[in-house]
């Protein structure tokens, strides 16, 4: 299966309860605060353009294969009006910020298992960096 224009193994892997661990220690080696002080938001929206085919920026946008991201940061996940989420999602304590989207730019499930957003995640932290600051650009959330 693909999703966001990569490939995606639907099967879970098995044995790969490292992976969560691996994915926070991987984001511990760096500040996002620090990359987002250099990100440049139009290669932000070069990158981003993989994740249009699924999320809307515009405020009252539709929600797509995702919800809208209008207001993202700051907002509690899972509460985009008029999207169906997964009930992992609605569970997480999980408001995004620069640090919780990087995480879950990352890799999504593993940062909050059962996601049924299905991108495998952005590898490099220059690219989720870009994206966050284009996000805050686009959608007037200043941090």
């Amino acid at each position: 299966m693909t999703a966001c224009g990569q490939q995606v193994n639907s099967a879970p892997a098995a044995g790969n309860s490292a992976a969560p661990a691996a994915a926070a220690a991987a984001t511990d080696s760096y500040d996002i605060n620090a990359l987002l002080a250099t990100a440049d938001p139009a290669k932000g929206q070069i990158v981003f353009l993989q994740c249009r085919a699924c999320h809307s920026l515009e405020a009252a946008g539709p929600n797509k294969v995702g919800p809208n991201l209008h207001g993202v940061i700051g907002r509690k996940a899972g509460l985009a009006p008029g999207f169906a989420y997964s009930d992992p999602m609605t569970a997480s304590e999980v408001v995004w910020s620069a640090e919780t989207l990087d995480k879950f730019l990352l890799r999504p499930s593993d940062f909050i298992p059962g996601t049924r957003m299905v991108f495998v995640g952005l590898r490099k932290p220059e690219d989720r960096a870009s994206v966050i600051a284009y996000l805050q650009q686009e959608t007037g959330a200043a941090e």
